[in-house]
């Protein structure tokens, strides 16, 4: 009976949780939607290739902000380390030339992580460090656009429900500037079977320099591990 009673508290706390990045829907002004496909394919037991692809929408669901591609590779160093790289290609909405319209303009980013997760009695701790750098390309060739470090921090509450809760914070430090962003996170893993999960998950970006957005994003992303 006890070991349920606690099993029913974590639960409730771990939707808690989840709940809170939707605090932002009533004060914001603008609604945006990531949703992609993620795969994900093990070479053997320390590499595996990942392949995902995203669309992002912005003002109220209207307008489509971005289109990105990427390809990865990870090693798995022992259980609890990882490290990987990836390439990303980007197409970003931006004003044209003669600033009469729109375009996507491309972009293009390398960036590196490094992992670690480790078991917290009932929660599952995470922490990753990325460095990426980004290229735009514009008519006179790739020109350096940011380079920076990121900081994530996630907890997690593995369950043996297909439900998967958890909560993050990703902090962005630009290389040479200062911290400048900060990314919170709440969403819910759901797994469909063995190989295939859906996420659905929520988030706010609070800018640490200059003006705040009152926006929030919402995100629904299928992935698939074989």
């Amino acid at each position: 009976m006890k070991n349920n009673r606690n099993h029913l508290f974590w639960k409730n706390c771990s939707w808690l949780l989840l709940l809170l990045p939707f605090t932002a829907l009533s004060q914001a002004t603008d609604l945006g939607l990531w949703t992609g496909v993620g795969v994900e394919k093990k070479l053997n037991k320390k590499f595996s290739v990942n392949l995902n692809t995203q669309i992002r929408l912005t003002d109220n669901l209207s307008i489509m902000r971005a289109y990105l591609g990427e390809v990865g590779l990870s090693y798995k160093i022992t259980k609890h380390w990882e490290v990987s790289g990836y390439y990303r290609y980007i197409g970003r909405r931006r004003r044209n030339d003669a600033r009469t319209g729109y375009e996507y303009r491309p972009y293009h980013r390398f960036y590196a992580d490094l992992a670690y997760d480790h078991k917290l009695w009932k929660l599952k701790f995470a922490y990753r460090l990325r460095y990426q750098n980004q290229f735009q390309d514009n008519d006179n060739g790739l020109e350096n656009d940011a380079s920076y470090l990121r900081n994530k921090f996630e907890l997690s509450y593995p369950n043996k429900t297909p439900f998967t809760p958890y909560v993050s914070t990703d902090v962005f430090y630009e290389i040479g500037n200062t911290f400048d962003q900060m990314r919170n996170k709440g969403g819910v893993e759901i797994a469909l079977n063995k190989h295939h999960k859906i996420d659905i998950f929520a988030f706010t970006d609070y800018r640490l320099v200059g003006s705040q957005e009152n926006r929030l994003l919402l995100g629904l992303t299928y992935k698939a591990k074989f």
